[in-house]
């Protein structure tokens, strides 16, 4: 192993850095007493995780002697819990490096902003303008708490999730370390596993881990939850059960992952063979992995014919919920499409008079959120053609289709990407700030970092 100093060296120093421009900070501007406007926050938000991300990837330099942007590319990808990963022979790994990776997708799902303004004691206009930048956790739901109390309680579901699929894991044969190592990354809906062969490890071991089968239905069920709305969680925290279905999004959640899982078995089933249970089981397995882009494997999708590997790139487009840790399109953005394409269908064949609303779960549907869900959808596609172009440049060597398929999984914050890692790692510089600047991209749900890079947005 690596000398206990090297080891010590390496996180210690960041840590220092990290004290230093805290303190620097503190000392240039004091105690934050100033609301922030829109466009700062949007600002403030992407400067604390590009910032994170450099401190993040320090380790990785000190410790393995990573590239710089190999670093940085591991950490983004962890803070953002995208899963791409830039490192190879895991299993034999410095158990430092494996906790650490963990970690910061566990603080990346949760929101490093989320932690800022506890920590900050942040309050008013401020943190609300803050947390609605960060766009991940509390942009959904009727909460009825402020959003400082609203960040409490959500870290406390967090914690209380990532310690049941501990306790769980280690109950059916898996050890304890890869037991918190996975909890970490699964309620993050990240994906880093301690091992290359990420969940398949257990399946490929069916002497030593005789209960996998269990192992993989319980992570399914921490991954889905993962996905979840983080209010529907809370909800069901207080006992109310009608959370799981008295919302559009939760209906369409269960529509899709029941109906995804029963056509990919069916189909396997149907053309391979072999037991109707195992192919459920996988099923359930890659579509909530999926749809909740979180990224873990249990076996090649290839062994999916080839209509079920149609329908798995589908679930990745899709997402899960929005104020969840997962990436994605949204559920609820599709179903303001849907409801605003039913909207306009209904119009054309009513009188000139009829006046009709769109609405979701009781609620009208505003102009500004059916442009804003256009808005997003536009800029997923200009950034997929774009960066897809530029690393086909960069990269002549790699498959048109595997070029774009690297960029829509980066911009998913999906996790693995569709070509080998030891491709990625392979992949020129400009190629790598892509996939870093699409991750970001898909985590802080684009518009944030639109403004970061407009020069206007800094002179006001």
């Amino acid at each position: 192993g690596l000398p206990a100093w090297l080891e010590t060296r390496s996180y210690l120093l960041p840590a220092l850095v990290c004290l230093a421009f805290g303190v620097a900070v503190r000392w240039r501007f004091g105690e934050v007493t100033w609301s922030l406007t829109g466009t700062e926050s949007l600002l403030v938000t992407t400067a604390v995780w590009l910032t994170t991300g450099l401190i993040g990837a320090m380790p990785f330099m000190l410790l393995l002697a990573t590239p710089p942007v190999d670093a940085l590319l591991e950490s983004i990808s962890g803070f953002t819990t995208a899963g791409t990963t830039m490192l190879t022979g895991l299993d034999n790994m410095p158990t430092s490096v494996i906790v650490w990776r963990s970690l910061i997708q566990w603080l990346g799902g949760l929101g490093v902003l989320l932690i800022v303004l506890i920590v900050g004691r942040a309050q008013g206009r401020s943190t609300n303008s803050l947390l609605s930048a960060e766009g991940v956790k509390i942009s959904s739901g009727r909460l009825s708490l402020n959003f400082a109390k609203a960040a409490v309680r959500f870290i406390q579901i967090y914690v209380v999730l990532t310690l049941l699929q501990t306790i769980l894991t280690t109950l059916l044969g898996m050890s304890l370390f890869d037991s918190f190592a996975h909890a970490m990354t699964t309620v993050a809906t990240g994906g880093f596993s301690p091992h290359d062969e990420s969940i398949a490890f257990y399946r490929n071991r069916p002497d030593i881990y005789p209960l996998y089968p269990a192992i993989e239905f319980v992570l399914s069920i921490f991954m889905l939850a993962g996905g979840t709305n983080f209010y529907v969680l809370y909800r069901l925290g207080k006992g109310q059960l009608a959370a799981l279905w008295d919302g559009l999004e939760m209906r369409l959640l269960w529509l899709v992952v029941g109906g995804a899982t029963l056509l990919a078995a069916w189909n396997a089933w149907s053309l391979l063979g072999g037991r109707l249970a195992d192919w459920l089981l996988r099923s359930f397995f890659e579509v909530t992995s999926l749809v909740s882009t979180t990224g873990y494997e249990i076996t090649a999708t290839g062994t999916f014919p080839l209509e079920a590997k149609e329908l798995f790139l589908l679930l990745m487009i899709i997402g899960g919920c929005a104020g969840s840790t997962a990436g994605g399109i949204k559920l609820i953005r599709l179903g303001i499409l849907g409801k605003f394409m039913a909207h306009e269908i209904r119009l054309l064949r009513s009188s000139p008079h009829t006046v009709h609303v769109p609405t979701i779960d009781g609620r009208p549907i505003s102009d500004s959120n059916f442009r804003q869900s256009i808005f997003i959808l536009l800029l997923w596609l200009v950034y997929l053609a774009v960066g897809g172009l530029i690393i086909t440049l960069v990269a002549p060597h790699l498959p048109i289709a595997d070029a774009y398929s690297t960029v829509f999984t980066a911009i998913g914050v999906f996790g693995p990407s569709f070509i080998p890692v030891d491709q990625v790692i392979a992949l020129p510089v400009l190629a790598k700030m892509v996939l870093i600047i699409g991750m970001l991209a898909g985590r802080l749900e684009i518009i944030p970092l639109l403004v970061f890079f407009n020069l206007a947005a800094w002179r006001k």
